[in-house]
């Protein structure tokens, strides 16, 4: 009897084994969800298709920008303080020099200037946003200025009288103020046109407590010819004055970053306040960091 074997040629070993590894790749494996797909990159996105949306467990959402707390202040104060102390020149120094020569005009003195409304104060001021509702801030500032005087009059000996009268006024001080907003500050952000700007003002009320380093220097020459005096006066006297100060403002919006500051107080001092105590209007810039 014939036996017949079958002996597989090449080509059909090559079927058998691809038909082989078909069957084993359609298998479940149980590690293949702990793989990663091969159609993603590491990342998540699709190569074929890189503008497609990841996963949203894949995505990193970065928070907002938060606008800076500080801010600096600058200002300029119109000072109206009482300076009694000047009364002397008006009670006495004026009456003695008319009494010498008729023709004599009061000499200009710092309340001169405070009757013009000239006395204008450099302020500056860095701050911080406590809250919504209120902002600590650190002011300080300098200001000083002479006034001076020269005229020659004729004199009841028919001489001319020769006149030269010098006050000067200095002050520098640093302080620590609190500004309270009822409703909170102004929003910021971008406004359009003034009405919408105007809408926005909120009120505040402040509070200042300052220390001032602050002094004086009078010179005053009077005779009936340019090298005689019958008259030299030269006094000088500095003091440190502590004083409070409540005022009641409000912010107008500009911007995101700035805001036009505008208030009203009144100065009281706990010493030397015949000179010192008086209203004071502020007109300043708030700007914030970026």
């Amino acid at each position: 009897m014939k036996r017949f074997l079958y002996r597989p040629d090449a080509g059909s070993g090559r079927l058998l084994l691809f038909l082989v590894c078909l069957v084993m790749a359609c298998v479940p494996c149980d590690r293949c969800g702990a793989q990663e797909s091969p159609g993603l990159s590491a990342n998540g996105v699709s190569p074929l298709f890189p503008h497609a949306i990841p996963n949203q467990g894949d995505v990193s959402i970065s928070e907002p920008e938060r606008p800076s707390r500080w801010f600096m202040l600058p200002a300029l104060i119109n000072v109206y303080p009482k300076l009694e102390s000047e009364t002397l020149i008006r009670r006495y120094f004026n009456p003695a020099m008319r009494a010498v020569a008729p023709g004599f005009e009061d000499v200009r003195t710092i309340s001169s200037m405070r009757d013009e409304h000239l006395l204008w104060v450099p302020d500056a001021a860095f701050g911080y946003v406590v809250s919504p509702r209120w902002a600590l801030y650190l002011h300080f500032g300098y200001s000083g200025g002479k006034v001076r005087t020269k005229a020659d009059n004729t004199s009841l000996l028919v001489l001319p009288l020769h006149t030269d009268f010098e006050i000067y006024r200095s002050s520098a001080y640093i302080g620590l103020c609190a500004d309270v907003f009822p409703w909170g500050m102004p929003e910021r952000r971008t406004y359009v046109g003034l009405g919408e700007r105007l809408r926005n003002i909120r009120p505040s009320i402040g509070f200042r407590l300052t220390e001032n380093y602050a002094g004086y220097k009078v010179k005053a020459k009077a005779g009936l010819t340019n090298y005689t005096h019958f008259l030299n006066l030269d006094l000088e006297e500095h003091w440190w004055v502590t004083t409070y100060n409540m005022n009641i403002g409000v912010d107008i919006p500009v911007n995101a970053d700035n805001a036009l500051v505008l208030n009203a107080g009144y100065n009281i001092s706990f010493s030397r306040g015949y000179d010192f105590d008086g209203t004071a209007f502020t007109v300043g810039w708030k700007h914030y960091f970026k």
